[in-house]
């Protein structure tokens, strides 16, 4: 079993919304999937939850204190899975849930405010890491946007793993939660599943901590 941890340094990156959109990516390729509200800000994993028909990916709400057990307890239960929706800030569980996580996800978008504050707390976060570059420009017939590519240059340029795979800012990530649905259920075949299914294949490719 894998596990996902998404952080952020600052709220409005679009964190949860982005870890149900691969959970739910994950599903629709026949993984079992535990999908863990960790935000008590904001509960956004589980108000999507509340309305959603499909009773996977599975979504449960938990406390910091609860991850090693319920992790032990989903590994024992037979999910392939288990994706951890953190506070919105780098707080004093952030080093101890990411130490329970085959890797940290951090989205944020490509703006100055963002990229700025990003390596004032990115310490307190145990590696293996990746920043998802959010809510980007969408490309330009099919051409990455200048902004996003230079945004992905200077995190390389300070060490700070940056996936290779961006997200877009297309409507089709917020409507599909309306519905209590992932894009991948949304539009199947559309620009934003398209870019969750690849993201989820990047994210598979770093190594796993023993």
């Amino acid at each position: 079993m894998k596990t996902f941890a998404f952080f952020s340094h600052k709220g409005g990156t679009g964190k949860s919304t982005l870890a149900i959109h691969l959970a739910v990516q994950a599903y629709t390729e026949g993984l079992e999937v535990l999908l863990v509200d960790l935000d008590h800000h904001s509960a956004t994993v589980a108000e999507w939850a509340s309305i959603r028909t499909q009773n996977q990916p599975v979504v449960v709400t938990a406390s910091p204190s609860d991850i090693p057990e319920l992790k032990q307890q989903a590994m024992e239960e037979g999910f392939d899975l288990l994706m951890l929706d953190c506070s919105p800030y780098y707080n004093d569980d952030t080093m101890r849930i990411s130490e329970l996580a085959d890797i940290t996800i951090i989205p944020t978008a490509p703006r100055f405010a963002e990229i700025s504050s990003l390596p004032k707390g990115i310490d307190k976060v145990q590696p293996p890491l990746m920043v998802v570059l959010n809510s980007c420009t969408p490309d330009n017939q099919e051409t990455v946007s200048f902004k996003t590519v230079q945004v992905r240059e200077i995190l390389e340029e300070h060490n700070i793993p940056v996936s290779h795979v961006h997200v877009t800012r297309l409507e089709a990530f917020t409507e599909s939660l309306n519905y209590g649905q992932g894009v991948a259920e949304y539009q199947p075949d559309g620009k934003a599943s398209i870019q969750v299914k690849a993201l989820l294949e990047w994210l598979n490719q770093p190594p796993v901590k023993a």
